[in-house]
């Protein structure tokens, strides 16, 4: 019996390479990759998975956190499809 566990997506901002705003992506694990995907434009990235990962984007969540005192529009995405531009 081959017991599959499910995965659910990990939500965060980030800025999109493909449109430029900062907005909430989707990273969806799947097995050794993971495909992080842009809410507001649907741009796919495909990235190595490694434990690490998980760490990383929290790290840079964290970051956003800071940032959020020096552009406030920063704290305005919460929702999936949510996107800003910073100057």
């Amino acid at each position: 019996m081959f017991i599959e566990r499910e995965v659910k997506p990990i939500l965060h901002r980030q800025k999109c390479s493909a449109c430029g705003y900062y907005t909430i992506h989707r990273a969806i694990p799947q097995g050794e990759r993971a495909c992080d995907s842009c809410t507001h434009c649907g741009h796919t990235v495909e990235l190595l998975w490694f434990a690490d990962l998980k760490a990383a984007i929290k790290n840079f969540e964290r970051l956003l956190n800071d940032l959020s005192e020096i552009y406030p529009e920063l704290n305005d995405l919460k929702e999936p499809g949510d996107h800003i531009m910073l100057d």
